[in-house]
């Protein structure tokens, strides 16, 4: 999908400036060339300053204070949504900044192959959002996936929801899961309802296999026992008289 620049605005905001939680049409960028403050994305508070930025989704609830007189640059684009790191990040290098610049400076001006040349842009600056996610947001972002879905044990998983709902691609998400915890969402599933099931059956060994099967999110007593023996080794009930 070719990325596509919607609008691009230089701004002065001046001290004290406040926009108040809104949502955009399209995923936005903005970069800060002097000042500082901070914005509220999905009620997280994140802080930015002179060279530094943040991206958010399509659709995203966020506000935006400056507590210092501000200049920046901001645009809203389209693209893959896989592509899209929502956060703030610091441009240590200036990379972000010189292509910020020069995307501002190809959106005035009319020259030839002038889309592709913005798209080529576009792709650029995602990629180094990218690259800034990887050395720190992505091990935050999956941390709350994991907790996500151990929260929710016991409810089915549609994994391409789960990653679409935490801003992954499918096969992005399912690399990073195999690679940090070395088996697959599924396995890892599994592996959670049988350790809840283990803590509820040495916790009243008298509630039926139905009941815990149903609250550890399998669909039947004989589902719950089948992966039972083929994790533990053992049946439900081999494993109660064995806690006796």
């Amino acid at each position: 999908m070719i990325k596509e620049l919607k609008k691009i605005v230089a701004i002065y905001h001046p001290n004290g400036f406040f926009g108040n939680d809104h949502t955009h049409a399209h995923h936005e960028m903005v970069y800060c060339l002097e000042g500082s403050g901070y914005v509220h994305i999905r009620g997280k508070k994140m802080n930015f300053s002179t060279g530094s930025y943040y991206i958010t989704h399509s659709g995203t609830p966020h506000a935006e204070y400056d507590s210092d007189a501000c200049r920046i640059i901001y645009f809203f684009f389209d693209a893959p949504v896989d592509r899209i790191r929502e956060g703030t990040y610091t441009d240590y290098k200036g990379n972000v900044a010189s292509i910020v610049k020069q995307l501002y400076e190809e959106s005035k001006q009319e020259l030839p192959h002038k889309e592709e040349m913005v798209s080529i842009l576009i792709s650029q600056l995602l990629i180094e959002a990218e690259r800034a996610s990887d050395q720190g947001h992505e091990s935050q972002d999956f941390s709350l996936v994991l907790q996500y879905i151990n929260e929710n044990i016991e409810q089915p998983f549609d994994f391409k929801q789960v990653a679409a709902q935490y801003h992954y691609s499918y096969d992005r998400f399912r690399h990073i899961f195999k690679e940090r915890i070395g088996i697959s969402p599924h396995q890892y599933v599994l592996n959670q309802r049988i350790k809840r099931a283990q803590f509820l059956l040495s916790l009243n060994p008298n509630n039926s296999l139905t009941e815990i099967a149903f609250s550890c999110g399998f669909t039947s007593s004989s589902q719950f026992s089948n992966i039972f023996f083929a994790k533990i080794g053992m049946t439900p009930t081999a494993y109660i008289n064995s806690l006796k």
